[in-house]
């Protein structure tokens, strides 16, 4: 226990990773926030409270009353409107009433739905681990940079950033030769989600495909809903909306009752007793606010997920956009000899879409200011030996065949 209470004590800091935009960070860490608290308000309404209440017949003891409340909430109960006859048939019985069969586990469909919001940004991690370069620490340096309050310290950071990038930028290329090549190279050029490591569209494709599947978690959750429920939850928002503007009041649904029906068999002796009870669902009024809560919020990270998708997606394939991008921030800076052609093979064939995706995430994350240094460290870092190697994939291959003896060249 002593060793328990010490290495709490040590942790000083909790660290958290910035490897994309504000708009995931909505998807896998606000999201999870919500749906924990959540998870922990309907736990502590289960196991304080009084989560459901039934009535029962007069000659009921108080331990009578207790089992009653206890077997209604471990089984399941149904709605039936107040204005409807119990039928006394069994099989009209089964085909009338509605079960009621989710409210014992809301703290569970919460925290799972939590656990699936956060499964897309794992899988960002392990695919951003596989690129060949590190983004969380070319962010932590970036971090650095933002917050410096020496210039030393901040030039080493630009420096380790540039250098960093370099090297990635460099070294994932395809260095073949012939004509298959060239034509992957020009689609991948074309076409983001077509290419590879080696093509400089790797990141990209990856970061827009994990968009994609946070939009299809959101989609697939408000689905599951309905099958964990057992209620028809998919356009249960629209019902919502429909009472607000007709100014009809928040009347109890049919979807999340507040009094229903429970069912049991009491063994006395050699007899079997049937009741049937009515509870007080109390519980449900947290329920319903909070599913009702949580649909509105799915949707909104669906739309607002969305459209940023598409915002990426232009970005990537417009190369008109990116070399005026890259000439408005050298311009910020005031870099010169900025020759056209230059600077669009500097952008298409150096940096490529990876490069400027990173270099996008660290203006988002720390700042313009941040992100122009790195350019600029980079554009002075485009020295001619490299614009051979960045324009000309299969000249390296050639170099170290024939005029370099086996010697690595420096890049």
């Amino acid at each position: 226990m002593e060793r328990l209470f010490k290495s709490v004590l040590s942790v000083r800091e909790f660290k958290l990773h910035v490897d994309d935009d504000y708009v995931d960070r909505l998807s896998h860490r606000v999201t999870v926030i919500i749906l924990v608290g959540f998870a922990f308000i309907a736990s502590t309404k289960q196991f304080v409270g009084v989560p459901m209440s039934c009535w029962c017949p007069p000659e009921f003891k108080p331990s009578h009353r207790d089992y009653t409340d206890t077997i209604c909430w471990v089984s399941n109960t149904y709605y039936l409107p107040v204005n409807e006859i119990i039928p006394r048939d069994k099989f009209s019985m089964q085909s009338k009433k509605q079960v009621i069969c989710y409210y014992q586990w809301v703290p569970l469909i919460l925290i799972f739905q939590a656990v699936l919001s956060f499964i897309p940004c794992q899988l960002w991690r392990f695919l951003n681990q596989r690129s060949g370069v590190n983004l969380c620490t070319i962010m932590d340096a970036a971090h650095v940079c933002s917050e410096a309050s020496y210039l030393e310290v901040r030039e080493k950071a630009v420096r380790y950033i540039v250098n960093h990038m370099d090297r990635y930028l460099l070294s994932q290329r395809e260095f073949r030769t012939g004509c298959l090549v060239r034509i992957k190279h020009f689609v991948a050029k074309v076409c983001c989600l077509i290419g590879g490591r080696l093509y400089g569209n790797y990141l990209i494709t990856a970061y827009l495909c994990i968009k994609m599947l946070y939009i299809v978690v959101a989609i697939v959750q408000l689905m599951l809903m309905e099958v964990f429920l057992g209620i028809e939850y998919h356009w249960y928002g629209t019902y919502v909306i429909d009472k607000l503007i007709k100014g009809q009041e928040w009347e109890p649904s049919e979807r999340f009752p507040r009094v229903t029906l429970c069912e049991f068999d009491l063994r006395y002796q050699s007899r079997i007793i049937n009741y049937v009870v009515q509870c007080a669902l109390t519980i449900n009024l947290f329920n319903e606010k909070i599913f009702v809560f949580v649909w509105f919020w799915f949707v909104f990270v669906i739309i607002v997920t969305s459209i940023n998708l598409l915002k990426w997606l232009f970005r990537s394939l417009y190369w008109p956009g990116q070399v005026q991008y890259v000439r408005q921030r050298l311009r910020a800076f005031d870099i010169a000899h900025r020759d056209s052609n230059v600077l669009a093979k500097f952008t298409e064939n150096y940096l490529r879409r990876d490069g400027m995706f990173i270099l996008r995430l660290i203006s988002q994350n720390m700042g313009e200011v941040v992100s122009g240094e790195a350019l600029c460290g980079l554009w002075n870092n485009y020295n001619p030996e490299k614009r051979i190697l960045a324009e000309k994939p299969g000249r390296r291959h050639m170099d170290k065949s024939r005029g370099t003896g086996g010697k690595k060249i420096d890049i």
